[in-house]
């Protein structure tokens, strides 16, 4: 999202007349963009002067450049500092982003990437290295902007440290220790002739509309980011996260590291709502651990999710990438493989979608009397949990952070959380977190009364099921990426055990739309099965919360059944609606708190699956009007 853009010329001069700092605060109020706190105002109104006085007083830097201030990367909450684009000296596509910093001094960081450095008054704390926060920003636009890698955009990345002497250049400069600076330098104090010829290296003569072309883009990943999952297991870190992400893997290495050589226990509880990159964390900690590091140490460790489908796509990703299967069943484990451990098998159990995570569910030879989360601590030294209490669906959907700790007790494992560990950019859903709020203020999780705001985010209500299976069945054929229609389990699963499609089978019937649709298929052994949303043959059929948890799709049709319901200026949560052949969730029985917790949670992950878009049709017709009424135009 463009905040702030103008002409170099126009930029340098409201720095020096010294009416930069409100001219960007006006902008972002006007985007409706949280930020203009008294430090980040202080930051605009002292580091964008520095940078026009210092750097842009070379006159052969052309003033009829356009720059950037704040812009908002799409799939991300985080924003670039600076950014000044046009026409390279061979006349293609250019733009250089810098990251400003107004740190004096840094310490160096026993975490990769990161330096220790004092930003909150006298707090002295792990922060990125600005050159790597800076050229993941890059990385994020090459990976998912069309415009960007079909046009091939040569984006350049730095940051200028303004307050920092050359004395810290023996640590923010070193290449051993940062290999990052070999793609993105960073610059200090005394430095800005130096910062001025970068600049004139990749960007000569403007061109206004490049900003513009790449901010109207389609967003969506490229061939290259499909990659970097196996390159990502192979122990080589993604450079598409934000600073939280990025924290999270290098605080989570360093900690089970520190568990190999100490013998303590520990147990890291990682926060994140709906699309906040919680797999792409766990996937990438993964390969950091097994994986032998420049000491030579690899750490035996695995990846567990309770969600089937999550875990299936992952494995088909390796076995395109040509892993062996035996080597896939070691990394990627069920929970009920832990049942016969020993003390401490593993330095490492990394807990995906760990909401899902039950107490007892026997079977395949495991008595019922096995407690699963008890065996997952005693099975590893270092227990990693990622967790959304929010996305908890099933009455056996037992292990909430409050659980966690108690098992970490009996362990005697040192708890880890908080701060940075929790995750809170929206990396999956481009409507970004305004759509995330709206979706939470919708469902009663709070009484913001949260509007829907104008995006680029495709969010319809339809009043016609038909009409909205016609756009997803459109979006199927023209999008990138797997659209699918899912609905809340309210319908009945005739068509559950037929192995073959029966004109009488459909579940979900609306005979006055002359609208009807079966559910995903059913398979007797899943392991061996294609997952609901990679199958084809599935491309005219309804998922279920079950089928799509913990999974993205590029277009998302959602039929909201009778369990949900709009009366007398509140919503109603109706157990007794909910499906007999859900035998999973137990929403029937249990008692109304619960059950309207679950039908929340359910809904909620359903309307935040869609990457591109979300549609809705509701059978309470009350519903759909409140629904409208959210939305401004």
């Amino acid at each position: 999202m463009i905040v702030y853009q103008e002409t170099l010329g126009t930029f340098v001069d409201q720095c020096l007349n010294g009416t930069i700092a409100d001219s960007v605060k006006k902008e972002m109020e006007r985007h409706h963009i949280g930020g203009g706190a008294s430090s980040e105002f202080h930051s605009w109104a002292h580091s964008l002067p520095i940078l026009a006085e210092k750097v842009f007083s070379d006159r052969d830097i052309d003033r009829n450049l356009d720059v950037a201030i704040e812009y908002r990367l799409v799939t991300s909450r985080s924003r670039i500092d600076f950014i000044i684009y046009g026409l390279s000296p061979e006349g293609d596509d250019s733009m250089v982003s810098i990251e400003l910093k107004q740190w004096s001094y840094v310490h160096s960081s026993n975490l990769p990437n990161y330096v220790l450095a004092n930003t909150h008054g006298g707090i002295i704390e792990d922060h990125w290295h600005p050159s790597a926060q800076a050229y993941s920003y890059q990385s994020i636009l090459k990976a998912f902007n069309e415009y960007v890698y079909d046009r091939k955009v040569e984006l350049e990345s730095c940051a200028y440290c303004h307050e920092m002497s050359s004395a810290y250049a023996f640590l923010m400069k070193d290449e051993n220790k940062f290999p990052v600076l070999h793609y993105s330098p960073v610059f200090l104090q005394g430095d800005e002739d130096k910062l001025a010829s970068f600049i004139k290296k990749y960007v000569r003569s403007p061109k206004k509309q490049l900003l513009y072309e790449i901010d109207d883009s389609k967003v969506r990943p490229s061939k290259e980011f499909s990659k970097m999952f196996l390159s990502a297991i192979a122990g080589n870190v993604m450079l598409t996260c934000d600073d939280s992400q990025s924290y999270a893997i290098s605080k989570v290495v360093a900690e089970v590291k520190a568990s190999v050589k100490d013998g303590v226990r520990r147990t890291i509880i990682i926060k994140g709502g709906p699309g906040t990159g919680k797999s792409v964390v766990a996937i990438n900690i993964l390969g950091q651990l097994i994986n032998q590091d420049k000491h030579g140490d690899a750490v035996n460790a695995c990846y567990v999710t309770p969600n089937y489908t999550p875990s299936a796509v992952f494995r088909n990703i390796l076995i395109d990438g040509n892993y062996k299967k035996s080597s896939i069943k070691n990394l990627f484990k069920k929970m009920n493989s832990f049942a016969r451990s020993s003390s401490e098998d593993y330095d490492c159990i990394i807990l995906d979608e760990a909401h899902r995570g039950f107490k007892w569910k026997f079977g395949s030879g495991v008595g019922k009397d096995v407690d699963f989360i008890d065996r997952l601590f005693y099975a590893s030294t270092v227990n990693v949990f990622f967790v959304d209490d929010d996305q908890v669906i099933t009455k056996n959907d037992y292990l909430t952070s409050d659980v966690i700790k108690k098992y970490a007790a009996l362990y005697g494992s040192t708890i880890i959380e908080g701060g940075k560990l929790e995750l809170t950019s929206q990396f999956r859903c481009l409507g970004g977190e305004n759509y995330i709020a709206f979706v939470n203020s919708l469902l009663g999780y709070d009484d913001k009364g949260t509007m829907l705001l104008p995006s680029g985010y495709d969010f319809r209500v339809f009043d016609d099921p038909k009409e909205m299976y016609e756009e997803i069945k459109k979006r199927q054929k023209d999008s990138p990426g797997v659209s699918r229609m899912v609905a809340g389990y309210t319908q009945e699963w005739i068509s559950q055990y037929n192995d073959y499609d029966r004109e009488d089978d459909y579940d979900i019937v609306y005979p006055q739309f002359d609208f009807k649709i079966k559910w995903n298929k059913w398979h007797r052994e899943l392991s061996d099965s294609t997952p609901f949303i990679e199958d084809k043959t599935q491309d005219d059929r309804a998922g279920c919360v079950h089928t799509v948890q913990g999974v993205d799709l590029s277009y998302c049709g959602v039929i909201i059944g009778k369990d949900l319901r709009y009366e007398d200026g509140r919503l109603l949560f109706d157990k007794t609606q909910n499906a007999k052949s859900d035998h999973s969730s137990g929403i029937r029985t249990a008692d109304d708190a619960l059950a309207e917790r679950m039908i929340r949670n359910s809904y909620k992950v359903l309307l935040t699956r869609g990457i591109q878009g979300t549609y809705v049709f509701c059978e309470d017709k009350a519903l759909t009007e409140y629904i409208k009424s959210r939305i401004a135009n």
